[in-house]
């Protein structure tokens, strides 16, 4: 996810924030301090577009079951799904920054999601299934060299199905369903930063020593209503399947920006001074309001009653998924 690259953009907005000293101009710290909070909240909306264009397509990605259960049918499983949202990369390179340079900064060009799904299904009469989902990513806190991640996200969903087309001998078989999912989590990094380089503030050149630390976090809550159709065929010991799914969107998507830091400011006429410098930004939207997918996968039997299946999705916004999982299925 490069969250490393994110930060280091996010703490090199510090350079700027405590140019304060006597023999400093005035008008020069008030300025680098109006850079910092300007900056930190553009950088905080780009971050924040990425994220809400992600979060509510990873949780409804994934458990497709394509064999109708039969009354009093049941099936239990367990999938690790990815999801991949585009990165606006030309977005971030154009932000208009004052402080940072955008167009330097070297990110992947996607965001990848993991998250882990138990499901299960009944059956029941009139030619209808209804099941349950549970995952998402467990609370976790880990570090990478000096940057400390924290991560949650919790995904709840209920589905509701009904076989509108029985398979025949050359025909495939017609599933249509509804879904409602309900994700909720966060991520944190936080990185110390220390930077020795120039910085223009009112076409003054000063050199400031950096060293701080910067905080980013965003939270999100999403609620998700999709529709779902599914073909499919079995073969022997192969179930293969195609399907188009859309799902409707709502909730918030908040993001932020922290930075906390000494930063000491080095001039050969005005001399050196240091002072310590809290500033940020933040931004808040709602998630991408429509995901419209198409899906396909392959279910294999490997024993009796397990079975593995694989998908792919391709999604709106060029937005990808994949699925892997196993489960078991009675009737």
């Amino acid at each position: 996810m490069k969250f490393r690259n994110w930060m280091s953009v996010i703490c090199t907005l510090n350079m700027l924030g405590s140019s304060v000293q006597a023999a400093v101009p005035q008008m020069d710290l008030t300025q680098a301090v109006n850079q910092v909070s300007a900056d930190s909240t553009l950088i905080s909306g780009w971050i924040n577009n990425q994220f809400r264009n992600a979060v509510a397509f990873n949780s409804t990605a994934g458990d497709v079951i394509p064999s109708q259960l039969k009354i009093f049918g049941i099936e239990a499983g367990v999938e690790g799904v990815v999801t991949g949202s585009k990165v606006d990369i030309n977005g971030l390179h154009t932000l208009g920054t004052t402080v940072v340079d955008t167009t330097k900064i070297d990110i992947y060009n996607r965001m990848p999601f993991p998250s882990i799904l138990g499901h299960a299904k009944v059956g029941l009469p009139f030619g209808l299934d209804a099941g349950v989902r549970v995952g998402g990513i467990p609370s976790k806190s880990y570090d990478n060299g000096d940057t400390h991640f924290e991560i949650s996200n919790t995904i709840f969903g209920l589905d509701l199905r009904k076989k509108a087309i029985e398979e025949g001998t050359f025909c495939p078989g017609l599933t249509m369903g509804l879904n409602y999912t309900h994700a909720k989590g966060h991520i944190t990094a936080s990185t110390p930063y220390k930077a020795d380089t120039n910085v223009t503030i009112n076409n003054h050149v000063y050199t400031p020593t950096l060293d701080a630390t910067g905080t980013e976090r965003t939270d999100w809550k999403t609620d998700s209503v999709g529709i779902q159709a599914i073909l499919n065929k079995k073969i022997l010991i192969l179930n293969p399947y195609i399907g188009a799914s859309a799902n409707h969107n709502s909730g918030t998507v908040n993001s932020s920006i922290n930075n906390a830091g000494t930063v000491t400011l080095s001039d050969p006429f005005l001399g050196t001074a240091s002072q310590a410098v809290t500033a940020g930004g933040s931004a808040s939207s709602s998630p991408n309001r429509w995901d419209v997918r198409g899906l396909a996968g392959l279910e294999i039997t490997i024993l009796p009653f397990i079975k593995l299946g694989i998908q792919g999705e391709v999604a709106s916004q060029n937005r990808l998924g994949a699925a892997v999982g196993l489960r078991a299925q009675f009737r």
